[in-house]
Order: C-alpha cells, then sequence, then structure tokens
C-alpha cells in the first residue's frame, strides 16, 4: 500500500509539473511563439494557428492519457514489485521523451515553416547581444552563496546531539538520512553557484528592464534554493531528535522526514512557475524589446552554437530551465553518457528486483553451521552460538525497521531492527507461517517458508544440531 501512495503522489506531481511547464498553451511573446521568431501577423495567420491548434490538442490527449496509464501502473505494485518496477520505468520514459517529442517536435515544424515562408524577424545573429551596463549591476541579486553555509552547518551539527552519536555508532541505521540530508544541501549549494555566475542575458534596448529580468531570476532562483536547503535542514533536524530523544527511528520519524522533503519540491516549482509569470509581466511592458533572430541555433530544439563560449544557456522552450551549448567538445558525450548511465540504472533496479521477487531462498542446516540467504543477504550462524529455537505462528508484536534490507509487503529480507526485540535478521514471507525463530546472543534470525511443511522440516533439522 505504501509503495502504491509513494509512487501514485510522484506520478500525480510529475504530470503536473510537465503539463505546466511544457503542455502550456502556446503564447506569443519576445517576439517568439513555441521558441521561434516571427512577426505577429504571422503567428496569428492561418497556418501558424492551425499549427498550434493541433499542438494543444495532441497535448492534452497525450498528457491525460499518460496520467491514467500512470494511476494503472501503480495498481500493479499490489501484486508484486518487480513487475511494477518494469512497466513504472517504461511508462516513466515513454512520458519523458513522449513530453519532449510533442514540444520539440512542433518546434521544429514551425521553424522548417518560417524558412519556407521567409519570415525574418530582426537581424541574424552569432553571439548573444551584451548589455554591459546591465551586466555590471550586482545589487538586488538574491542571497550569497555564504548563506548556503548556514543548512549545510545545521545539518553537520546534529552529529554534535550525544543521543545521536550513541545512536549512530550502535545502530547505524540514521546515517542513510543524515548523509543524504548533507548531499541534498551540497547540491543545491553547487547549483546555486552555477546559475549565479551565468552572464545577464539581454532581453531589452532598455538596460532598467534588462537589469529588472536579470534580477528576477537571480533572487529567484537564490532565495527558492536556500529555502529548499533549510527545510532539507529541518528534515535532518527532524530524524535527529527521534534519534536523541526516542533512540529510534520509525515509521513516524520516515513520514515526518519525507513530508519536511517534499516541503522543497513544492516551493521549488512554485518559485519557478512565479518566476515564469513574472518575467513574462516583465518583458510585455517593455517598449523597446530586443530582437535578435538567433533561431537557427536553435533548430533542433536544443541550442548548438560554436560561436558562443557560453556552456550553459537558457532554454528558449522553457525560461525556467537551462540547457547546455551542445556545439562545445565533451556536449555530447556527455549527455549520451548521463543517459546511458541513468539507463543502465533502471535496467539494474529492474533485474535486481525481478531476482528479489522470484529468487527465493536457501536454507542450510547442518552440524557445523546454520545458513541462510535470499536476494543480496546471508546470514550464518554456528550451532553452538544458538541459545533457542521456537517456532511462532506470527512475528512477535513491535515496531521493526529495515536497517539494511528489502520491505516490499511481501518479503522482509535482510538487517531490521526491533525497538524492543533489537537486531534481527529476516528472511520471511509474510503470509506464510509459521516462523522459525533462532536467538542468538546478538541477534535474532526469523526465517520461513511459503509452504508450512517445509518450516516444520527445517525446525525438526534445527533441533537435531542445536546442542
Amino acid at each position: 500500500m505504501l509503495v502504491f501512495v509513494i509512487f501514485l503522489f510522484c506520478d500525480l506531481l510529475m504530470a503536473g509539473v510537465f503539463f505546466a511547464v511544457y503542455g502550456r498553451k502556446p503564447v506569443y511573446e519576445e517576439g517568439m511563439l513555441l521558441g521561434v521568431h516571427l512577426p505577429r501577423e504571422a503567428a496569428q495567420g492561418a497556418e501558424v494557428t492551425a499549427l498550434t491548434t493541433a499542438y494543444r490538442r495532441r497535448t492534452r490527449r497525450f498528457y491525460l492519457v499518460n496520467l491514467l496509464l500512470g494511476v494503472a501502473v501503480c495498481l500493479v505494485a499490489f501484486w508484486r514489485f518487480s513487475p511494477f518496477l518494469i512497466l513504472w520505468c517504461l511508462w516513466l520514459v515513454e512520458f519523458v521523451v513522449g513530453a519532449q517529442w510533442l514540444l520539440l517536435g512542433t518546434h521544429r515544424k514551425l521553424y522548417d515553416l518560417k524558412m519556407a515562408r521567409g519570415w525574418v524577424v530582426g537581424e541574424p545573429a552569432t553571439l548573444a547581444a551584451a548589455d554591459t551596463r546591465a551586466s555590471a549591476q550586482r545589487r538586488g541579486q538574491g542571497p550569497g552563496l555564504a548563506w548556503h553555509l548556514l543548512p549545510c552547518g545545521l545539518v553537520l551539527t546534529t552529529l554534535l546531539l550525544p543521543g545521536v552519536r550513541d545512536f549512530l555508532l550502535t545502530q547505524g541505521s540514521g546515517w542513510g538520512l543524515l548523509g543524504s540530508g548533507l548531499a541534498i544541501s551540497l547540491t543545491l549549494w553547487a547549483l546555486h553557484g552555477v546559475l549565479s555566475r551565468r552572464g545577464n542575458k539581454v532581453y531589452s534596448q532598455d538596460t532598467a528592464v534588462n537589469q529588472a529580468v536579470n534580477c528576477l531570476e537571480r533572487q529567484v532562483w537564490g532565495w527558492t534554493l536556500l529555502l529548499c536547503s533549510l527545510f532539507n535542514a529541518a528534515a535532518c533536524w527532524s530524524a535527529a531528535w527521534w534519534m536523541a530523544r526516542a533512540h529510534w527511528v520509525g515509521s513516524a520519524a520516515y513520514g515526518i522526514y519525507l513530508v519536511l522533503e517534499l516541503i522543497p519540491v513544492a516551493i521549488l516549482t512554485a518559485g519557478l512557475l512565479w518566476m515564469t509569470r513574472k518575467r513574462r509581466q516583465l518583458l510585455a511592458g517593455d517598449p523597446v524589446p530586443l530582437v535578435v533572430d538567433d533561431d537557427v541555433y536553435w533548430r533542433k530544439g536544443w541550442y548548438e552554437n560554436p560561436n558562443d563560449p557560453h556552456w550553459l544557456v537558457q532554454d528558449r522552450l522553457v525560461p525556467c530551465n537551462y540547457s547546455m551549448n551542445m556545439a562545445k567538445p565533451g556536449a555530447w558525450g556527455g549527455t549520451i553518457a548521463l543517459l546511458a548511465g541513468v539507463g543502465v540504472l533502471m535496467v539494474g533496479l529492474c533485474v535486481l528486483f525481478l531476482w528479489a521477487d522470484f529468487g527465493g531462498s536457501s536454507v542450510v542446516i547442518a552440524p557445523d553451521r546454520v545458513a541462510v540467504s535470499a536476494f543480496l543477504y546471508d546470514t550464518e550462524v554456528d550451532p553452538q552460538d544458538i541459545q533457542s529455537v521456537t517456532l511462532l505462528e506470527d512475528l512477535p508484536e513491535d515496531s521493526y525497521v529495515r536497517t539494511n534490507g528489502l520491505d516490499d509487503g511481501r518479503r522482509l529480507i535482510g538487517h531490521f531492527r526491533g525497538r524492543e526485540t533489537g537486531p534481527c535478521e529476516m528472511y520471511l514471507h509474510t503470509a506464510a507461517s509459521p516462523i522459525l525463530a533462532v536467538e542468538t546472543g546478538d541477534f535474532t534470525l526469523y526465517f520461513n517458508s511459503e509452504d508450512p511443511a517445509e518450516t516444520e522440516a527445517w525446525y525438526q533439522a534445527l533441533a537435531a544440531v542445536v546442542p
């Protein structure tokens, strides 16, 4: 149920954000329509109107169908996780590629139509226009990079709490929460650094307009990234509180941590959408817009200009995004390597979870060792160290968390910790009964089979080898 809820929320959020960013109604602004410079009369002509009308119709249909598909795919999680993950990955690839194809395909058609009709706007350009007065203006640029020391420091100071240090050293289940929190804050800091050092973009012949738009973009990016980092630090402190006070990180702690980590997503999305709307308002009132027809460098849907020294430029089609200059050496190689890495990761995860779902377990009971293994985990016990062997109808009532393992609703595999029970090694089919509980001095080993008779046979074999 939890997997279904999490992925359903992600799918709905992703579809909404993509539609807000990529699927909005094409609007003629800054002398452009869908990233192509056009004379206003051409943009309102029959040919272009027919093209944009077809684009809106296909876009609405595409997002509605994919929203329904995303919900339907999540239902498979109630059966088995690995088939669900494979279908979800296929849906994700289709959704992302399809959304880009709709936008870029229409952009290219419009560019081809422009060239065929000779709709030239302004002067061709090989380099971006420069406004030295706008470039020199640096006031009102938002928070400085040094402010990110605050959230990074807040995450690190959780380690100063004695209870946290003791919890991490004795149980070890909180390193992932605090480590990922620090990584997120450092990533947001680095992103802020990259965006704050990009050159100012020229939109108008009026320096005041250029200054206003560039300041708006820097302020929104700066404050949203800093706020995201602060809420990320708050999520780490919430987890640290549970470690220090309750000496436990259970479902409630993970739930609060997740909610606090979702707030930055909402802040970033709202900030970028507000920035796009405000930027549009500022440029709509510009009496002397600067029109530079550099469409030739965007004709493929991405930026490719060998004369531009910049590696990172503002995206033509989605102004709140940034795009690499694909004419730069290594840009294509880096992009292909990144896509290949994501592809390998997705395929690897699907293979791993197929193994987890259908791989089965191995149990060896011999006079010199008792070994249980499944998926990526294995546990071996010397029969001399076994204190007791018990056949249980159900897992003891306790609050269990994974310290390193798998819990897909059907099976519990790997390293767990019970609030009362302490360290546990589990290899369980949750719907099967009975359960074997092997007590050692350091941990309790729980395992069973889907076949009750096989579990009973293991119990008899254990009774024969345990002193």
